[in-house]
């Protein structure tokens, strides 16, 4: 999924558009990919107590935990982002629904819903919260 979903300017990839490295079980320059890939983290991945109704090809949801917000309004900083990848309808399942309420109960990041409507602040974490 994240071969297909995410703008890696380093290879002129666009969103949305499968990476032409991509070989169909794997990334084809993976000991050369760009910094981009190697920093980027899906936690599906990462985290052991994520179900796997929460796979992004089955949820439809990326999660992911990203340097920047995704967003210019908002200070560059760690966050947790939840893309939807085919549909933002998928935001609607009760599946996806906890996903997002695990990490807004965590609050160490601010959390975002982003789509192809745009991003949405869902929790503000720590560094937004008012003193």
């Amino acid at each position: 999924m994240c071969c297909r979903v995410l703008e890696i300017q380093a290879l002129d990839k666009p969103a949305g558009i499968l990476c032409r490295h991509n070989t169909g079980t794997g990334c084809g320059i993976y000991p050369e990919r760009p910094a981009a890939c190697a920093r980027w983290y899906c936690l599906w991945r990462r985290i052991d107590t994520l179900p796997d109704a929460l796979r992004p090809d089955r949820s439809g949801v990326m999660f992911s935990l990203d340097s920047r917000s995704p967003t210019a309004e908002a200070p560059d900083a760690a966050c947790i982002v939840g893309r939807a990848v085919h549909d933002v309808r998928d935001f609607d399942r009760p599946e996806t629904h906890e996903g997002f309420a695990m990490f807004v109960d965590e609050g160490s990041f601010p959390v975002w819903k982003v789509s192809e409507r745009g991003a949405l602040l869902v929790h503000p974490g720590p560094q937004f919260a008012p003193p």
